[in-house]
């Protein structure tokens, strides 16, 4: 009996059932921890692939340079921006290089075995995001270890002489290690006598990243038209026909639900990290007057073999919204009810459920409905639009050409992939080349824990300003993953997690007693100090002190509707665990109250304890675009003022500061 017959019959309709169950209820029990390799030269451990000669990605087998010629696009990304580059890159590429032979595919680092494959590549393009304190994304960690490693030993500088490549950088200029790992890999296939076609490009997230990408694109078409490495350009309108698609089998409505609160493949953080952790509490923690929302979220960990330490990250994995989902199906002409069953794509593309699963729940857990588009996806939607005008109209915004218009039309305008559907009507892609080719996969959300393992071990705390805000495009944009937090219901839900870890922690041990530190976390920024004082406070109860002292700046609006863990954080002062605490009310007066004004009034305290006396250790949390720099200004200022030098000697101080490991950001 055919599957599409056998699970179409009563019988074979339960025997998905359970399938599906059981592959649902194993995937949410498993919580692994990915850890780094031993050696940086040892090869991923994650899921290897095979890239087939039509560009497609078929999992399980090595990776192995296929016949004719391919051009290679390798991405590292934490949060699917550089996922979502890649696929519109390898688009354009597609349609200007394709009729020349070219294929093009774009892999995860993860995936791809560089040790044993990339000296066999003619053409490779990186995109590359930088995490943290200049270090590479956790999918791309033993790529660039490999690569720095061979570079700085020498003893290879031809490994790669047939390698042409560029290299996109992404990063924020908030952070000390501006694009560090995108610039030093592009070094370092230098290095190995790779050849450049294009300087390596910066995208700065703090600006305007998704610009930046297309001058860098443009740059690179215009460099590669001229080299010919690729051949002549052409200007291929993509084709419906050779689009990537998952093939997409009804089943009968109701059958089955493969897909449990989110558990879809590619998980929170790694195919097998997410634990569906039961929801404790949700708790409001603005006054009834605040016109803003903040939740406090408490996940069960019992069980689940995860262990964090303060400071870590959790990630998240949201649903859209029922609203959102509703008028998705609607626009590309599904019923939510109706359950499908996702099977590899013809070159062998892994599907993205392991089994059957509703619209409803594959719209709500794997596609990104409420980002921006990419060039890709508008390409696909062109190639399957009925109406010649809008047709022609993607085609225009999804053309290197169009840059200009595609920036207005979707990136300043914050235009969402779902308005894109209700806008260009008559483009109804099927659902396999929806969820191949048009819509990115929603990705999880990082949160600082506000909470301390050591108080309670079996507990896992989320703090969450709940997003409403208008967008430019006239939407009302409400935040997938804040929302999807606020209306989990104590006792009924479960989340999806996994942690990330994290070099954002407060002295232990001996430290603990002689290294002061100094805390800034206005709003949400105080996420991790929670943690951090519920840590400090177990050490007190433990007889562990005493310990040095440790200072607090927050800051909110207004004392009576935002001053979130207001009881917890004057507790903390009376049993010790926190030194002095300042609060900021930047709305209380006419004249704006921030933390660094605080830090200002703080001057001599703050250096006592950060300067030469008390060789202590700053925290800062927050938003990175104003909170950061301001609170770095002030920092400086301090520190100038210490030395008694100017500011240009404050700065240098803050420089060694951080670079000998004595100041740490965890800012977004």
């Amino acid at each position: 009996m055919a599957v599409r017959e056998l699970l179409s019959s009563p019988a074979g309709a339960g025997l998905a059932t359970i399938l599906a169950l059981f592959l649902g209820l194993a995937f949410l029990v498993i919580a692994r921890g990915r850890k780094r390799s031993d050696s940086p030269g040892k090869a991923s451990t994650g899921p290897v692939i095979h890239v087939n000669t039509n560009g497609h990605v078929e999992q399980g087998q090595p990776l192995l340079s296929p016949p004719g010629q391919r051009g290679l696009i390798l991405y590292g990304t934490q949060t699917g921006t550089a996922e979502r580059f890649a696929k519109s890159l390898r688009s354009q590429l597609e349609r200007r290089y394709g009729e020349g032979g070219w294929k093009f595919v774009a892999v995860d680092t993860e995936n791809y075995l560089a040790p044993q494959q990339l000296a066999k590549e003619k053409f490779v393009l990186l995109l590359m995001a930088t995490y943290g304190d200049g270090e590479p994304t956790d999918s791309a960690v033993d790529f660039y270890d490999w690569a720095v490693e061979k570079a700085e030993s020498g003893d290879d500088a031809s490994l790669l002489q047939d390698v042409n490549y560029g290299v996109f950088a992404l990063g924020n200029r908030q952070y000390e290690h501006f694009c560090a790992v995108g610039q030093r890999l592009h070094g370092a296939l230098a290095d190995l006598g790779a050849r450049p076609v294009i300087e390596c490009g910066l995208g700065d997230d703090d600006v305007d990243i998704d610009a930046d990408f297309d001058g860098w694109t443009v740059s690179l078409l215009e460099a590669l038209d001229r080299s010919a490495l690729l051949g002549a350009a052409t200007d291929k309108e993509q084709d419906a026909s050779a689009i990537d698609a998952f093939e997409v089998v009804a089943v009968e409505t109701g059958s089955v639900n493969g897909s449990v609160n989110g558990s879809v493949n590619g998980s929170v953080a790694h195919p097998d990290d997410a634990f569906a952790a039961p929801v404790l509490a949700v708790k409001e923690l603005h006054s009834a007057a605040s016109d803003r929302s903040c939740v406090h979220v408490e996940l069960d960990l019992t069980g689940s073999g995860i262990s964090y330490e303060v400071g870590d990250h959790v990630a998240v994995r949201p649903r859209n919204s029922a609203a959102v989902v509703e008028a998705a199906a609607k626009a590309l002409g599904y019923d939510v009810e109706q359950v499908v069953l996702f099977r590899a794509s013809p070159a062998g593309e892994a599907p993205p459920f392991a089994g059957p699963v509703a619209v409803r729940d594959a719209l709500a857990t794997a596609a990104d409905l409420l980002g921006p588009p990419s060039k890709a996806a508008l390409a696909t939607l062109a190639a399957f639009a009925g109406d010649d005008a809008q047709a022609a109209r993607l085609r225009a915004l999804a053309s290197p050409e169009g840059k200009d218009e595609y920036h207005a039309y979707v990136i300043a305008a914050k235009r969402s992939l779902l308005e894109v559907l209700q806008e260009f009507t008559s483009s109804r892609p099927p659902l396999g080349a929806f969820f191949a080719s048009v819509a990115d996969r929603l990705q999880p959300r990082y949160y600082s824990i506000s909470s301390s393992a050591r108080a309670d071990a079996a507990r896992l705390s989320i703090t969450c300003v709940v997003v409403e805000e208008w967008m430019p495009s006239g939407r009302l944009h409400r935040g997938v993953a804040s929302h999807f937090l606020a209306a989990l219901r104590p006792g009924l839900d479960r989340v999806p997690i996994a942690v990330r870890r994290s070099t954002f922690k407060p002295p232990a041990g001996a430290a603990a007693a002689r290294v002061p530190i100094v805390m800034v976390g206005p709003g949400t920024g105080i996420a991790p100090f929670r943690g951090f004082l519920q840590e400090r406070q177990a050490a007190l109860d433990a007889g562990e002190g005493p310990l040095a002292p440790a200072t607090l700046f927050f800051g909110c609006r207004r004392e009576d509707t935002d001053f979130i863990y207001r009881d917890e954080l004057e507790a903390a002062v009376l049993g010790g665990a926190l030194s002095s605490l300042h609060v900021a009310f930047s709305r209380k007066a006419a004249a704006k109250d921030y933390v660094q004004h605080h830090l200002a009034r703080q001057a001599d305290a703050v250096w006592a304890a950060l300067g030469p006396a008390g060789n202590g250790t700053l925290y800062v949390c927050g938003d990175a675009a104003g909170m950061a720099r301001d609170v770095n200004a002030a920092i400086c200022e301090i520190a100038a003022r210490g030395l008694g030098t100017d500011r240009a000697g404050g700065e240098a101080w803050l420089r060694e500061a951080t670079a000998s490991g004595r100041v740490h950001r965890d800012i977004w």
